[in-house]
C-alpha cells in the first residue's frame, strides 16, 4: 500500500545550481535530460548568465546589480515553493544556498533524498581541506572548527553555515542519502550514525561514458585538470612544477590567481569546452590531485576517458582509493618523492590508458538511473558497507 502511495507522489528534482557546463551544473543538466522518463518536475536556482565578481571588479555596477537581483529572486522563488510543498518525492541537490528552516520544513512535509555533491554536511568549506591537508576535524561536531575556515559558497556566514550543518544532522534520520561512492557514504555514517539510510548511486555527467576515440598530437607535458581552489591541489601542482622544471605544465586558470615566476608553467584560463578538453587529450600526463575527501569528480573521469594517464593525490578518504591501483599514478605529500614518481613515468614508455579505460567501462556499466530516480526510503542498498571500506 505504502509503495503504491510513493509511486503516486508528485516528484521533483530540486537543485541550488541550475543545469550548466561544469561540475554540479553538468550533473544537473544530465539528470534534467532524463527526468521525464521518471515523471519528475524540476526547481532550480538560476545560474548567473555571466560571472558576477568580474563585473564588480570592472565597476560594471548596473550589470552586477542586475545579475545579483535575478539570482536572489530565483533563490527566493525556489524557497517559497519548497516551503509550501507537501507529500512529494524529492531529490535535493546542493542545498547550501537554501535556508535551514526551509530545508527542515521540506524534509518534514515530504519524502526527501539528498544527492550528496560534496562534504558540506560536516564541513562549512564544503571541501574538507585545511592547511594543505585533508581535514575531518568537524565530523564529530562543529565545535572543532578552525577559525581560519570560511564558508563556501560565500553567501553564508560562518554562524549560518554551522547552523545548517547542525540542522541537517538533526533531521538526518528523516532523510535518505544518495552517495556517489563508498567512501562518501562512510563519511555520512561517521557524521550521522550507523542508522543513516541511503544508497550508492555513482555520478554521471554524460561526458565520459561514451569512450571517445582520440588521436594525440602532444602539446604540454603535464596538464592540471582542476580549478583555482586550493582543495583541488593547485598549490601542490605549483610545488611539483618547481621540482620538475624540465617539463611544461598547463594550468587552466587565470595567471592572476596564483603568483608564479617559473618559465615551465603556463596559465590559460579555459573550461572543458573552450580548450581544456584538447589540452587533456594531447598531454603526456594529467594531474587531478584533489586533497580533500572528494567523491566522484568529473575532472578525474574525463581525464581517464580522454587521456588515460592520470596522477592523483593519495589521501585517505577520496574516491581514488576505490579505483584499481593499475589505473592511476599515485602521489603523496612528499613533493620530492612525488616528483621522482612523475619523472620516472615521463621518461618511460608506460601507458596506463588500457587499464584506465577498461576500469571506466566497468564503472559506467554499473551506473543505473533507477537507483537515483526510483530511490526507496524504506530500504537501503548498503547492507555490507563496512566490509568494503573502513574509516
Amino acid at each position: 500500500m505504502f509503495q503504491r502511495l510513493i509511486k503516486k507522489m508528485p516528484k521533483y528534482l530540486i537543485s541550488g545550481i541550475a543545469p550548466g557546463k561544469g561540475g554540479v551544473g553538468a550533473l544537473v543538466k544530465s539528470l534534467d535530460s532524463r527526468k521525464n522518463v521518471f515523471n519528475y518536475s524540476s526547481i532550480y536556482v538560476r545560474n548567473p548568465s555571466v560571472s558576477i565578481l568580474p563585473l564588480l571588479k570592472k565597476r560594471k555596477i548596473i550589470d552586477f546589480s542586475f545579475e545579483l537581483i535575478l539570482w536572489f529572486w530565483s533563490l527566493f522563488s525556489a524557497q517559497i515553493r519548497m516551503l509550501t510543498m507537501r507529500n512529494n518525492k524529492i531529490i535535493l541537490i546542493y542545498p547550501q544556498y537554501f535556508n535551514s528552516y526551509i530545508l527542515a520544513t521540506l524534509v518534514k512535509n515530504n519524502n526527501v533524498a539528498l544527492y550528496v555533491m560534496d562534504n558540506s554536511f560536516f564541513c562549512i568549506k564544503s571541501y574538507n581541506y585545511l592547511e594543505g591537508e585533508e581535514c575531518t576535524k568537524c565530523i564529530n561536531g562543529t565545535s572543532n572548527i578552525n577559525k581560519s575556515c570560511n564558508p563556501f559558497p560565500k553567501i553564508s556566514s560562518t554562524r549560518s553555515s554551522i547552523n545548517k550543518i547542525n540542522k541537517i544532522k538533526s533531521i538526518s534520520q528523516d532523510m535518505y542519502f544518495l552517495a556517489q561512492n563508498y567512501q562518501q557514504f562512510s563519511l555520512l555514517k561517521k557524521t550521522f550514525g550507523d542508522r543513516v539510510r541511503g544508497d550508492i548511486v555513482g555520478m554521471n555527467t554524460g561526458e565520459f561514458c561514451h569512450q571517445p576515440a582520440v588521436s594525440k598530437k602532444y602539446g604540454y607535458d603535464i596538464v592540471y585538470h582542476g580549478s583555482s581552489d586550493d582543495a583541488k591541489g593547485i598549490m601542490y601542482v605549483l610545488k611539483l612544477a618547481k621540482h620538475l622544471k624540465q617539463y611544461s605544465f598547463l594550468l587552466p586558470v587565470s595567471p592572476n590567481v596564483k603568483k608564479n615566476e617559473l618559465p615551465n608553467i603556463h596559465f590559460e584560463e579555459c573550461t572543458w569546452s573552450s580548450g581544456l578538453k584538447e589540452f587533456t587529450i594531447n598531454a603526456r600526463l594529467i594531474l587531478c590531485p584533489s586533497i580533500w575527501s572528494s567523491p566522484v569528480e568529473s575532472s578525474l573521469l574525463k581525464s581517464i576517458a580522454y587521456n588515460g594517464n592520470v596522477a592523483v593525490y593519495d589521501n585517505n578518504l577520496g574516491f581514488q582509493n576505490e579505483i584499481d591501483p593499475k589505473v592511476l599514478l599515485r602521489l603523496n605529500s612528499d613533493i620530492s618523492l612525488s616528483s621522482e614518481i612523475i619523472d620516472k613515468f615521463m621518461k618511460s614508455s608506460c601507458d596506463n590508458s588500457f587499464y584506465s579505460r577498461k576500469w571506466l567501462r566497468s564503472y559506467c556499466s554499473g551506473l543505473d538511473d533507477k537507483k537515483i530516480f526510483e530511490w526507496d526510503s524504506n530500504c537501503s542498498g548498503l547492507t555490507n558497507l563496512d566490509t568494503k571500506i573502513a574509516l
